[in-house]
């Protein structure tokens, strides 16, 4: 076909879109991608600072990941999940191997959704009550019954749907809402929180779910400190704690997951993103002393996908071999302190927070007042795209004004000089 025919075929195909997602803000059309970059139909590289959604944390197209692929799909490409394949027990065998602690049972499933969907099914399974317990700001999902849990969505009527949830907040110790000042404070958030629980829960909770390092509501990361009391609260009045590990797992924070830079072992832990490695494939790894899933409980058509798992079992063994973890501790604790000058030069940026390459930036249009620079955050990222970065962009939930830089650990050190480079000359122009 002529060029005049396939770009009028595009047009045709955005008109024929239902909606609801984020892509038709992005005025761009993918043509290929590899590691940290991709290139769009005119053949512009763009160094790609989000992962596509945090999850391509080997990078896009990464050989060991293609290879995988490659070799399986001549072998088969589905099979249901009544059946045993090796990709799934290897894969299976792997993740309680990586599991912290007694995290040991594996569950598999298609989205991340249906994986924090799966969790909430397990603690209600092994505790008589409906109830669950999340975090302001949080994010598990976009089903009905994740949404229902989750920091509510601008235009959303679908929050009346799913159990009861009770909301407590959380250690945002840039933004506190008590108005004081970490460590001093003594965890008042904690405090307030076991409070709530206490007297504002209809029966005991089954569960508190959480995000190790809360992501599309703020960028938010929490103090150490504030992990543990968490697991103490959850521990006291009986509840499970299930981390919601699906952007911060694999490789992302500079660890397999999250909770082992804290120090705390959940019961129930969802994971999922940066597994697959490009392939969609999330689940839960979960204490196994837990009641199982009965049969039926969490069984989808295609959970067990083997193409996925083929795919996650290459990108544990390039996340291992090519010590990407490692590498991600140390280009981000670089891409931090160059930040943290910045921040101390620009009135425009408020704080830089994050482990490993999971970094957000708060934009304020005053460092006293914190007032949140939300329509510079927008401008900052089409201004990226303009100059060949793809930054993140906290839109949807959350205050709106976090820039967020989450990278594929594969990134080079002259793409990251690169990306610095134009996030200073943007915070320079807007600070203007």
């Amino acid at each position: 076909m002529t060029k005049a025919v396939q770009e009028s075929d595009l047009e045709l195909g955005r008109k024929a879109m239902l909606g609801g997602g984020v892509g038709a803000a992005i005025a761009m059309v993918v043509d290929h991608a590899r590691g940290a970059s991709l290139w769009d139909a005119t053949g512009r590289e763009y160094i790609d600072c989000t992962s596509q959604a945090w999850s391509l944390n080997v990078g896009h197209c990464h050989p060991r990941v293609v290879a995988a692929v490659t070799e399986q799909v001549q072998k088969y490409t589905h099979i249901r999940t009544s059946f045993d394949t090796v990709p799934k027990l290897l894969l299976a065998k792997k993740l309680s191997e990586l599991g912290p602690g007694r995290l040991k049972k594996v569950s598999f499933c298609l989205t991340g959704s249906d994986a924090n969907e799966g969790a909430v099914k397990l603690a209600l399974r092994n505790r008589p009550s409906d109830v669950m317990v999340t975090l302001w700001d949080g994010y598990h999902g976009r089903t009905l019954a994740t949404i229902n849990m989750s920091w509510p969505h601008p235009n959303n009527r679908f929050t009346a749907w799913g159990g009861p949830v009770l909301r407590v907040p959380q250690a945002y110790c840039y933004r506190c809402p008590f108005q004081l000042t970490y460590p001093s404070c003594g965890l008042e958030c904690v405090r307030f929180a076991r409070q709530t629980i206490e007297h504002a829960a209809a029966e005991a909770p089954a569960a508190l779910i959480m995000e190790a390092v809360q992501g599309n509501g703020g960028m938010i990361d929490f103090p150490a400190e504030y992990h543990r009391a968490i697991r103490r609260l959850c521990d006291d009045l009986g509840m499970l704690l299930i981390y919601d590990e699906i952007q911060t797992g694999f490789g992302r924070v500079g660890d397999w997951f999250a909770c082992n830079l804290y120090g705390v072992e959940p019961d129930i832990m969802v994971i999922g993103k940066g597994l697959g490695g490009g392939f969609p494939i999330f689940g839960t790894l979960s204490r196994d002393d837990l009641q199982p899933y009965s049969p039926g409980d969490h069984s989808f058509t295609f959970a067990h996908f083997p193409v996925s798992m083929a795919a996650a079992l290459a990108s544990i063994e390039a996340i291992e071999t090519e010590d990407l973890m490692a590498r991600g501790r140390t280009l981000g604790a670089a891409i931090t302190a160059r930040l943290l000058e910045l921040r101390d030069r620009y009135e425009l940026i408020g704080d830089v927070r994050g482990p490993g390459l999971m970094i957000g930036v708060e934009l304020v249009k005053s460092k006293t007042t914190k007032e949140p620079a939300r329509e510079e955050a927008h401008a900052f990222v089409q201004e990226g795209l303009k100059q060949g970065v793809i930054f993140g962009e906290s839109k949807y939930l959350g205050l709106g004004n976090i820039v967020k830089i989450k990278p594929p650990l594969v990134i080079t050190e002259a793409q990251v000089e690169r990306t610095l480079d134009v996030f200073e000359a943007i915070a320079r122009s807007l600070s203007r």
